[in-house]
């Protein structure tokens, strides 16, 4: 008998669930649930782009090339090459070293040299490595770095 109450309460609480899914004893319908209706009328093309097409953004680069280029590696891997570059920086302790992409040609990948100078007396040693892509290689053959004093090169 007891078996048959707790069944008969159980089947009792569970036929109202589809009616407290609507109603505002439900938690998901408290801050306004989602209109069908307007996620459909709120599609991708109908909003407006936060910076408008017609605006051109130019980055500008503020660290200066280093000084020199000692070594310049460029290592097949998977999905690309990894270059390799070792140089001198005007002053010791520079920082935030980094191959920036300079030019692109069908043939060629010009890279900088480029970092934050230190404040110490006399030029420092520094290294960089970066991975260019096989899609941003493309069909280029020759990838050069690019100093304050030298530019060095690598075929592939």
């Amino acid at each position: 008998m007891r078996l048959n109450s707790i069944m008969l309460i159980a089947v009792m609480a569970t036929s109202g669930c589809a009616s407290v899914s609507e109603s505002r004893l439900n938690p998901f319908n408290w801050f306004g649930g989602e209109d069908p209706a307007s996620a459909e009328a709120a599609q991708p093309a109908d909003l407006e782009p936060l910076v408008p097409p017609s605006r051109v953004v130019q980055q500008v680069e503020g660290r200066p090339l280093v000084a020199q280029i000692n070594e310049l590696e460029v290592t097949p891997t998977l999905g690309g090459v990894i270059v390799r570059a070792t140089g001198i920086a005007t002053a010791a302790g520079a920082y935030s070293a980094q191959l920036t992409t300079a030019a692109v040609t069908e043939s060629e990948i010009s890279l900088d040299f480029r970092a934050f100078q230190g404040r110490g007396p006399g030029g420092g040693q520094i290294a960089v490595a970066r991975f260019v892509s096989d899609d941003e290689l493309g069909s280029a053959r020759s990838i050069s770095v690019r100093s304050a004093g030298n530019v060095l090169a690598r075929r592939r």
